[in-house]
Order: C-alpha cells, then sequence, then structure tokens
C-alpha cells in the first residue's frame, strides 16, 4: 500500500464543471488519501493526479465487490465542500456519492449501480459535510459491500460514518 502523487492524466470532468463543482481542494485531497491508506486495509495505491495542482485522487483497492479482483475510487473534493467519490470496477460496476448542486436532485445524492446513471439520482444516506467524516463513511459503504459481497442496501446505512 502506498500513497504517493502520480503522474496520471488529468480527468477532464475533473474541469468541466468547475463552475458548478468549485475549484479543487489540494489539502482536502491529501487529508482523504491519508485516511484511505490508514483506514483500508485493501488499498493498494492512493494517488493525486498531479502533484502540485491535484484535481483527482484515484484509490486502486487490492479486491473489488462481488466477481471483481480489483476496482478503484477516484475522488475529488472542491473548496466549496463539493464532492464526487466514483466506485467503478472490472465488471463495469460503478456507483457515486455526490454532494454538488443538481437540477432536480438533492445536493447530497447517490448514482446507483450498476451504471452510476447521471439521470437517476437517489438521496444520499450520507448527510456529514467535514472531509474526514465524509471520507470514513465512503470508507464504511465501500467496506459494507465488500462485506456483503453485494451492492444491495451500500446507501441504506442512517447516517453513517
Amino acid at each position: 500500500m502506498t500513497s504517493g502523487d502520480d503522474d496520471h492524466p488529468q480527468h477532464p470532468e475533473a474541469t468541466d464543471h468547475t463552475e458548478v463543482f468549485g475549484p479543487i481542494d489540494p489539502g482536502a485531497l491529501r487529508t482523504i488519501r491519508d485516511l484511505f491508506v490508514e483506514l483500508e486495509p485493501l488499498v493498494e495505491t492512493a494517488t493525486l493526479d498531479d502533484p502540485l495542482n491535484p484535481q483527482t485522487l484515484t484509490v486502486e483497492l487490492a479486491d473489488g465487490i462481488r466477481s471483481a479482483s480489483t476496482a478503484r475510487i477516484e475522488i475529488r473534493w472542491s473548496l466549496t465542500g463539493n464532492y464526487a467519490a466514483h466506485y467503478t470496477d472490472e465488471q463495469n460496476q460503478n456507483y457515486r456519492f455526490d454532494c454538488h448542486p443538481k437540477p432536480d436532485a438533492p445536493q447530497r445524492h447517490f448514482h446507483p449501480p450498476p451504471d452510476a446513471p447521471s439521470h437517476s439520482v437517489e438521496p444520499s444516506c450520507i448527510t456529514v459535510s467535514e472531509v474526514a467524516l465524509v471520507t470514513r463513511a465512503i470508507i464504511q459503504r465501500w467496506r459494507y459491500a465488500y462485506t456483503n459481497d453485494t451492492f444491495e442496501g451500500i446507501n441504506e446505512a442512517e447516517n453513517p460514518p
């Protein structure tokens, strides 16, 4: 398990939504990285896409949910407190916990598996707003799905963590 700042290409979606999402908070991304490395034993790497001006944290996991043998969670966090945490694996399973303005959706919302559609969201079970607490909630919901080997119930916790 490592943490570092790799030279991954910048994710286009990280800058496409800057007006709504807000500028990225590098300090928050570093805090989130450190918490993932400290709290989740399946973290293989946790890297920022750019060491000087990071836009995305990518957490590579040594295992995935159900039949997935690997997975990753990509995280963005803005200076305005908006965030996006997107799980994906090689079985094309995706889900996303988000907090940002979105027409016809609550600010804190969840894009359900299997494909995390943009148009069909539901209220998120994550209601906390502090960086460390949101990170712990994201880890807790990932761990729930992993331990139970199912995506069912991933967004059904009562105010995690």
